[in-house]
């Protein structure tokens, strides 16, 4: 009886989030895949500058590049809607580019981290509906989940990828999904981010269940090998636009263009994340 009650109360806790994540009913490829290769085994008791903000400013001050870099050979998780740990994954091609970034420290091409004024995409400056993305004010990425290896114990990966810096974005032209404002005309750089398909259709402001999600096939079909690298054969994800903000304390939040987003935790979910591990098929 008692465990009876207690499954009732992690399905009335945990049941929706899990139906409304489950995979895309498309075929998936078969075929056996090699281990992930990010640094997925972080643990808890992380270094305190990756998620306190008096920490962060002392050791980093302005080298966001650097932050950055250091989150994903971390292998740190942020924490989206109050409990679900996305664990932070650069590609190669964005690494490289940060990694440069980082070097000269005070460069013109740090990422800007908005003001705590700025909590939403739309609010900042410039803002347009397209899939326009510059590395620096706005970022290409990924909600990835089925992700066996990924910290935090439920899954979910959040991938951040080099976009095209040849192009500039220009209004009313639409070249992107339904509702678009504006026009780019970047081309798919990174072969580890958003393919040609993803760029000429993406509707990121839009609702999850309006939007094309992915499944391995798809991104395989597209020119990513997410098989070999994620280590799932069940994967599926969506591309997002991402950009980074302030709190009034001082917090720095991941914003997808949908107002979904996370700040860095402090480890890897605890019981929280054992029992969204089990929910959620890790």
């Amino acid at each position: 009886e008692t465990m009876l009650s207690f499954s009732l109360v992690l399905l009335a806790a945990f049941g929706p989030l899990s139906l409304a994540f489950q995979s895309p009913r498309n075929p998936l490829v078969h075929r056996t895949a090699p281990h992930m290769s990010s640094a997925a085994a972080a643990v808890e008791g992380s270094d305190e500058s990756l998620f306190q903000p008096a920490a962060r400013d002392a050791k980093y001050s302005s080298n966001t590049a650097q932050y950055l870099l250091d989150l994903d050979s971390g292998a740190a998780t942020f924490d989206f809607c109050g409990g679900m740990l996305f664990q932070l994954v650069l590609t190669d091609r964005l690494k490289s580019h940060l990694q440069r970034v980082a070097s000269e420290k005070d460069g013109d091409d740090q990422p800007v981290i908005h003001p705590a004024s700025q909590p939403l995409m739309n609010r900042i400056p410039e803002y347009r509906k397209s899939s326009f993305a510059d590395n620096k004010t706005i970022f290409h990425g990924r909600e990835l989940r089925k992700i066996p290896k990924a910290n935090g114990g439920m899954g979910f990966v959040l991938q951040l990828s080099y976009a095209d810096e040849a192009d500039v974005e220009e209004l009313g032209q639409q070249s992107a999904g339904k509702g678009a404002d504006g026009s780019w005309s970047g081309e798919a750089v990174d072969p580890q981010g958003w393919s040609a398909q993803e760029i000429a259709t993406y509707d990121g402001w839009r609702g999850d269940s309006f939007r094309q999600w992915r499944n391995a096939k798809m991104y395989n079909d597209e020119g990513w090998d997410c098989v070999a690298e994620m280590n799932s054969e069940e994967m599926f994800g969506l591309n997002h636009r991402f950009y980074l903000h302030y709190d009034d304390r001082g917090r720095m939040w991941l914003s997808a263009e949908d107002g979904c987003e996370g700040t860095p935790s402090e480890g890897s979910g605890g019981l929280l994340g054992r029992l969204g591990g089990m929910l959620f098929g890790r």
